[in-house]
Order: structure tokens, then sequence, then C-alpha cells
């Protein structure tokens, strides 16, 4: 099956942070003439959050919780999150073609085994969504966005009866859709700023994460492999949140000096990232390298709230 690229920012809506659901819900929308960057700040999750959900519950990287593209924070973007369940595709079919007409698109969420541009196609079954943009009612066939096996979103054609058997052999079967108000700008940049400050004002975080990982790497309780694995996804995430954040703070105006730590940031923890992606191909690790890597990002994550502050501070007062 051919591969057809689809336009979007490759930095900005990085899989290192977002799952498939809220990369697409961020791509279609900005194509939509939505600020989506202003959702951005949601990438300050803490390093204690990481280790929890990713470390110590085991979690898949795209279960991962953070927040971002919630309610509140689409409601200052003239933007309602919607979704409805039904029993078979046959059901969803008339929601699904009025909600692509008016929209220009919908997600469906369904089954990958189903799906003949995903790996996992007719070998394993997992929840996943899919964008659909474009139904040609002569063929009957759907016009759909989604990544390929190398992340990248692409354009896919597919008969109805694929589109109806993963929806109706998925484990949820869903319609996800967002209706567009009138976007107030204004509104939109001050409703995002007043959601940053709160989320800074109860931000915590003990850096657990990066000050333990030597003792998580040394455990004798644990598999090597398998620590490795998850310190893997969880420095995968660390560094997609710090990368649209970042952005946010781009967006927004932000401190330069805040813009270096982030940079810094983004840079140590793809090292880290990498080496672990290396340990478990070869199988060895430099625990030393690692530890004193994680320090030193430990170092420059206690010097970014600072920064942070001062930064949301000076836009409020602006």
């Amino acid at each position: 099956m051919k591969d057809t690229p689809y336009p979007y920012d490759t930095t900005l809506y990085s899989r290192l942070f977002l799952n498939c659901y809220q990369r697409q819900s961020l791509v279609m929308l900005a194509e939509r003439g939505r600020p989506v960057h202003r959702l951005l700040f949601r990438g300050l999750v803490s390093t204690d959050e990481i280790l929890r959900q990713v470390i110590r519950e085991q979690r898949p990287k795209y279960d991962f919780e953070s927040g971002i593209a919630g309610q509140d924070d689409l409601a200052h973007l003239g933007v309602v999150k919607e979704e409805a369940a039904f029993e078979s595709y046959a059901e969803a079919r008339d929601l699904l073609l009025d909600v692509v007409a008016r929209e220009g698109y919908a997600i469906l969420v369904g089954d990958v085994f189903y799906w003949p541009h995903c790996p996992e196609y007719r070998k394993q079954h997992l929840v996943h969504t899919i964008v659909l943009t474009g139904h040609d009612a002569d063929t009957g066939h759907w016009d759909v966005v989604d990544d390929n096996p190398a992340s990248l979103l692409c354009s896919y054609r597919y008969p109805e009866d694929v589109i109806a058997a993963s929806f109706d052999n998925g484990a949820l079967r869903r319609l996800r859709s967002y209706a567009t108000k009138d976007l107030d700008p204004g509104r939109a940049e001050q409703g995002t700023r007043a959601a940053f400050a709160a989320l800074l004002d109860g931000h915590r975080d003990s850096h657990e994460l990066l000050t333990g990982a030597a003792d998580l790497i040394s455990c004798a309780w644990i598999a090597r492999e398998r620590v490795v694995a998850s310190l893997h996804a969880a420095f995968s995430l660390y560094q997609g949140s710090r990368t649209v954040l970042r952005e946010y703070l781009r967006h927004a105006g932000g401190d330069p000096a805040a813009d270096d730590l982030l940079d810094r940031l983004v840079r140590g923890a793809s090292e880290v990232m990498n080496h672990l992606l290396l340990a478990q191909v070869t199988g060895a690790l430099d625990a030393r390298w690692t530890a004193d890597a994680c320090l030193g990002l430990r170092r420059d994550e206690r010097e970014l709230l600072p920064r942070l502050h001062a930064a949301a501070g000076a836009a409020g007062r602006a």
C-alpha cells in the first residue's frame, strides 16, 4: 500500500507526547484556523506524573493522561468536543456523514486489525483512531488520514466495508468530532494564559524520575530489559512534553532564558532516550552516564520553574 504523506508540523504534533487521537485532533483544528498552539501549555507535566503512569502503573505511552485538549481549554478557542457511542457502523453512518459534511472531518475509534496500513494488520487487536475526511457516494470509499508505520500522517482510501469492520469489531465504538464556533482571539489568549498560570501554581515535582534512574536500573527485582523499555517510554514522553511546552512559550512571547533551558532539556532528554534505545538493541547500558545525564536534567528543571512563573506573571500584567 502506497503512503501519501499528509502535510503537518512534525515537531508541534510529535507522537513523542501526543497520542494518535490528540495529534489528529490538533492537526485538524489547526487547519481550520484554531490557534491550537495555545493548548500546548499542558506540556508542563511533572516528571512525577510520568514516573507514576509509565513506570509504576506500566501504562502504555499512548494512554498517558496529560489533560491536553481538554474541554475547558478548547472552549477558549471556540471549540466543543463531542463524542457519540454506537452499537454498529450502520447506526453511526448518518451522523458520520453529517459531521464530515459540516466540519470536514470526523474521528472514528476502531481496531487496527482491519486497517492494511497499520503494522498490526491481521496480527493484533488494538484500539486506534483514524480521521475520515471525505466520502465518495458513488463508490462508497472513505478518505482517511492516519499514521504510517514511521508515525508520519498519511492519506489513504478504503472501501466502506473496511471502515465498518474496524468499527463493528472494535472494543470502543465511538465517533468523535469537534463543533467550531466563532473564534475570539482575545478570549483564546486570556483564557489559556489564565489556565497556564493556574497549572503553574499547582505544579509540584520531586524529580524522582531523574534522581532515581540509577536505582531503577540497578534494581535486582525488575528485569533489566523491562526497566530499560519503561525508561525509554518515560523519556520519550518527557522529551515530547518539553518540546510542546517550548512551542507554547514561543508563541506566547516567552522568556529567552526559559527557551534556552527548554532547548537543553529537549536535547538532554533526547540523548537519554537514544542511549536507552541503543541499550534495548545491544543489551549494554552505561548506568553512570545515564544517572549523570538525568541529574543534569534535574538542574535545568529546577531552574526552569521560576522562569515560567516570571514569564506567566509578566504576561498577566501585559
